[in-house]
């Protein structure tokens, strides 16, 4: 039997010994209501009796009509309280104690003519008040014998709903406690031998086999546990093998991390840095130049008819071309400068450690050669026009965005007029400067 099963075979005890119990519990309480409601009854059949013997009582010391009239009122009380509790008191005891409350009425009106004619007392009306005493007394005596009946019926019936009740949960509760202890002697069993086999296999032992005879979820458990341990003793790896496995895998995230930064850096098409990774390098040659008071530039360099020839001869020619310019600019700087690639056809360079401007005008001319050598790809010759705009550190600006801006705008005035291919920021019109 699965365990999930036998776990719900437990639940359905456990609630099926609530609901016994509840039962129980509500049976008692109406049979104890019951037994409650017949005392309350013969109760008040005994405060009617006291009550008439107490009327009868004045009518023998005050013997009047309104005495007598009392007394009758209190003989009829009591039989519409035997009548009303017929069902709480045995048939038995109402009619004799209704044939005693009968006859006290009776008797009542043969005093009546004997009273009125004659107040004083004599020994037939002490017959007759002892009469009255007698029937109290049996009725007194027959209420009293119902009280006891009824008082020993509801201790039998408790007696018998304790053991009967009592026996029924006490099986119950002994088949659940049974069945419980049985499943968790079972589990347990099962569980330790798990923990054992579990820690074998971390101890490496892998031939031992576990084996669990019932069908359960446990035992399915166990299969596959053998069958990880089958895999496993087909997988192990000695201690160098798995050295050099972790060495070559840890090189191999190495490398990886080394290309994702170099791709977070440059540019997938040219290999230059891409803008943010050339603006974080110059921010680090502007404070290195600012502090050793040297002299810099940064240079916007336009392809000027790069559009032509993507529309002519198509964009995997133009891409091949963009590799060719990056190529060339490289070999025209020095190591300390740096070139980036912005987008599309616009390059920017940064030029370090300057001396003079006769070494910028060096740099520039040297990158306007490579520029204008023919270029050859796929048996396409093309020719090749860039302008150039410069922005000078510390003359022109100090900031790295500044001089952007401002060899954008040399750039921009280069290229709108054909005779200047390189302009400096400081050489534009008056107007132009910013």
């Amino acid at each position: 039997m699965k365990i999930g099963q036998q776990l719900n075979i437990v639940v359905y005890a456990c609630t099926a010994l609530t609901l016994v119990t509840l039962l129980i519990t509500v049976e008692l309480f109406y049979k104890q209501n019951q037994i409650q409601n017949r005392l309350d009854s013969i109760v008040a059949v005994h405060s009617q009796i006291d009550s008439l013997r107490g009327r009868l009582w004045l009518y023998r010391q005050y013997p009047s009509a309104q005495t007598r009239q009392d007394a009758h009122q209190s003989v009829k009380a009591l039989r519409a309280q035997l009548s009303s509790d017929q069902h709480a008191i045995p048939r038995q005891s109402v009619q004799s104690i209704t044939q005693a409350a009968n006859n006290v009425g009776r008797l009542l009106d043969i005093t009546a003519d004997q009273f009125g004619a004659n107040q004083t007392v004599d020994e037939g009306r002490l017959m007759l008040f002892s009469r009255f005493n007698v029937l109290l007394q049996a009725m007194s005596e027959a209420a009293f014998s119902v009280r006891q009946q009824v008082m020993h019926e509801s201790s039998r019936q408790q007696k018998m709903l304790l053991v009967v009740h009592g026996g029924i949960l006490v099986i119950l509760a002994l088949l659940v406690t049974v069945f419980v202890t049985s499943l968790r002697r079972r589990l347990t069993h099962r569980l330790k031998a798990l923990h054992a086999t579990i820690s074998q296999i971390k101890k490496g032992d892998l031939t031992s086999e576990l084996i669990l005879t019932d069908k359960d979820e446990l035992t399915e458990l166990a299969d596959h546990v053998n069958e990880m341990k089958q895999v496993l003793s087909h997988t192990m790896v000695d201690k160098n093998q798995l050295s050099e496995e972790v060495a070559r895998q840890t090189q191999q995230l190495r490398e990886q991390q080394h290309q994702l930064k170099f791709l977070a850096e440059h540019d997938e098409l040219t290999g230059l840095f891409n803008r943010r990774a050339f603006e974080s390098h110059v921010d680090v040659a502007l404070m290195r130049a600012n502090r050793a008071h040297t002299n810099a530039a940064l240079l916007f360099i336009d392809l000027n008819n790069f559009k032509q020839v993507n529309d002519t001869y198509g964009h995997g020619i133009g891409d091949e071309l963009l590799k060719v310019v990056s190529l060339r600019l490289k070999q025209a700087l020095r190591r300390s400068d740096l070139v980036g690639r912005l987008g599309g056809d616009e390059f920017i360079v940064w030029l370090d450690l300057l001396t003079d401007k006769e070494a910028l005008n060096e740099v520039i001319t040297r990158i306007q050669d490579e520029m204008h050598a023919p270029i050859t790809i796929d048996n396409i010759e093309l020719s090749l026009a860039i302008s150039i705009g410069v922005s000078c550190f510390p003359t022109d600006g100090l900031e790295l965005q500044q001089m952007m801006n401002q060899a954008d705008s040399a750039m921009y005035y280069a290229k709108t007029h054909p005779g200047e291919r390189c302009c400096l920021y400081s050489n534009l019109p008056a107007t132009q400067i910013k």
